[in-house]
């Protein structure tokens, strides 16, 4: 996991929990700080792509992504193809996932995502993270 990211998450008292009973796999809600997954296993690391997105400007939502979302979403093959391609939002979470778990497979078979993960991850410094805390944190409390 990107330490950048994990930073970020409890620098901004964001929490993770686990529930069974949810009828999804996993949910980040930005407007609670929170992350609920109804199991523990890698659906965190695509919440936490969510996570990366907002917290780096809403970059999944870009023009810049959208076009590299666009040009490279038919490149994806893994088993949850439509569910990860059905929009922007989605597949810059999957392409999280899979920056995390195999991130030579990402650069090798859509490079142009694999850049646009590291462009939002070198967005997310403590000046960014001070940012965010200051439009939010009224909302959180």
């Amino acid at each position: 996991m990107d330490g950048r990211v994990s930073h970020a998450f409890t620098t901004l008292g964001f929490k993770i929990y686990l529930n069974s009973g949810v009828s999804y796999s996993g949910l980040c809600d930005t407007k609670t700080r929170s992350i609920t997954l109804r199991a523990a296993n890698d659906t965190a690391y695509h919440e936490l792509g969510h996570f990366l997105a907002f917290i780096a400007g809403n970059a999944d939502k870009s023009s810049e992504f959208q076009a590299i979302y666009n040009e490279e979403k038919g490149k994806y093959t893994a088993i949850n193809k439509a569910y990860a391609t059905q929009n922007s939002a989605e597949y810059f979470a999957e392409s999280f996932k899979e920056y995390t778990l195999d991130p030579s497979a990402l650069q090798k078979n859509r490079p142009k995502t694999y850049n646009a993960i590291v462009n939002a991850l070198s967005k997310v410094t403590d000046q960014q993270i001070a940012k965010v805390q200051a439009v939010y944190g009224p909302i959180w409390k």
